[in-house]
């Protein structure tokens, strides 16, 4: 896969679209690539960052890249993850179909199976649930292959992401609801120890790409794990970092417990875990959505260093 060069920071707010996703080019594009769907019926569920889904009657949906540098970063998910994927024991959008660029839209694009579940930013993971996700990632923690994709952003040591830290701990040091404390994020984040093995990782655990449900009556259970555009080789206390920075202290503790259970590759009481948490919540608190720079402040305060004013 070939490298993407990123801008000299990444944005801040949800970037602007490349190609115009409507329901009538992606019926016209399913209807003329996989006539089998042309009586599924189409319903629009997101616009991200990255792409747009619709669902594909009961059991599917389409997921088209909306700008090039995402179309890119798709071979991720089309090219990889049916390959990494062979043996898991949770849910993931393995594709089921690749469609081709046409006249009308530029990339390809994917057909993967619908799964069911509320995103954990919405319905958060249960202990149990948080147990459930160490045990995934475990499976995900393995050797990756020569050619594996390298992350622009995740894959790169911690000393090498310092400058975007700072830059980013200015920018909340002026926000009027939360008060950070700048020097002890730094020693967190210079406590890092050396990085060791790499291997295969999602490198994109926010809580809009965990899905939940319920189990017996008991919410919060592991139901999926999305958008897999950003995995990459990287080093798992990465993804570990990026767990601890979903679960809070408490639950990451149940998630350590099977993650280490389960053979995971990564070391979760390494001094990175802290560090890569930390750097995760301040890039989730530096955005303009309010959920997600949300969520980052309140990770950042878990983590010591922020209060509210």
């Amino acid at each position: 896969m070939a490298s993407v060069t990123p801008p000299a920071m990444p944005p801040t707010a949800t970037p602007e679209a490349g190609a115009e996703i409507t329901e009538q080019l992606v019926r016209t594009l399913v209807d003329s690539q996989f006539p089998k769907w042309s009586d599924s019926a189409l319903t629009f569920v997101s616009e991200g960052w990255d792409n747009v889904m619709y669902r594909l009657g009961d059991r599917f949906a389409v997921r088209l890249p909306r700008r090039e540098i995402s179309a890119r970063l798709a071979a991720a998910e089309t090219v990889w993850l049916p390959r990494i994927s062979r043996g898991w024991t949770f849910a993931a959008p393995v594709p089921v179909a690749v469609g081709l660029p046409s006249d009308e839209y530029p990339w390809a694009w994917s057909v993967v199976p619908w799964i069911d579940g509320s995103v954990a930013m919405d319905a958060p993971l249960s202990p149990d649930g948080a147990a459930d996700l160490g045990a995934a990632l475990a499976q995900v923690h393995v050797s990756a292959p020569a050619g594996a994709p390298h992350n622009v952003w995740r894959s790169i040591p911690l000393a090498e992401r310092a400058e975007r830290l700072d830059t980013r701990l200015g920018l909340l040091a002026e926000h009027p609801r939360w008060s950070i404390d700048v020097p002890a994020a730094i020693a967190l984040f210079t406590a890092a120890d050396e990085r060791g093995e790499l291997t295969w990782c999602h490198l994109d655990l926010h809580g809009r790409n965990i899905l939940t449900h319920a189990i017996d009556g008991a919410g919060g259970r592991l139901a999926g794990i999305l958008d897999w555009g950003d995995a990459a080789l990287g080093d798992p206390c990465t993804d570990l970092g990026q767990a601890l920075y979903l679960l809070g202290a408490e639950a990451f503790d149940m998630f350590a417990r099977a993650y280490a259970n389960a053979g995971g590759a990564g070391d979760t009481l390494a001094p990175r875990v802290w560090a890569e948490a930390l750097t995760y919540a301040v890039t989730m608190a530096a955005l303009e959505d309010e959920a997600y720079s949300a969520s980052g402040w309140e990770a950042l305060r878990e983590l010591g260093v922020a209060t509210a004013r």
